[in-house]
């Protein structure tokens, strides 16, 4: 049982998925873990792992891109990071009896997980997430698409 945080996951929004993949791979020599299709397939997450914790990739279609919105997932850049627990319900209690504000309550997401989202002092966004999410071997491209 983890009893603190440990590094999860850092995401990361890319433009071109193969070409930061075959970086992240290829150059930097990480271990490609698979990949999640989300939102009718316009918004593809790929997992690498990276030592202990592990790097998640967002990509979008066109389709997938949104002109107005608070939370630009697609724009590049780092994007939160997430801390593994044991129990995410457990760990939200605490932090709101910290006033900890959270921009996403406690709930099941796809793959598998449960996930809740929030902001440290300074607005960055933190998530603490359950498990590495079930997910489909990595394939170049959109698959289907």
């Amino acid at each position: 049982m983890r009893h603190g945080l440990s590094l999860d996951h850092i995401a990361i929004t890319v433009h071109d998925m193969e070409r930061a993949v075959d970086f992240y791979r290829d150059v930097l020599g990480l271990e490609v873990l698979g990949q999640l299709l989300l939102n009718g397939g316009t918004f593809k997450l790929v997992y690498l792992q990276a030592g202990a914790g592990r790097i998640e990739l967002f990509a979008f279609t066109e389709e997938g891109r949104r002109s107005q919105t608070a939370d630009r997932n697609e724009d590049p850049g780092f994007k939160h990071v997430a801390f593994g627990v044991d129990d995410v319900d457990a760990v939200a209690q605490r932090l709101k009896a910290h006033d900890v504000p959270f921009t996403v309550e406690p709930t099941d997401a796809p793959g598998g997980v449960r996930l809740a989202f929030f902001h440290d002092p300074d607005g960055n966004l933190l998530e603490i997430v359950s498990t590495l999410p079930e997910m489909e071997p990595y394939r170049p491209g959109w698959g289907g698409r």
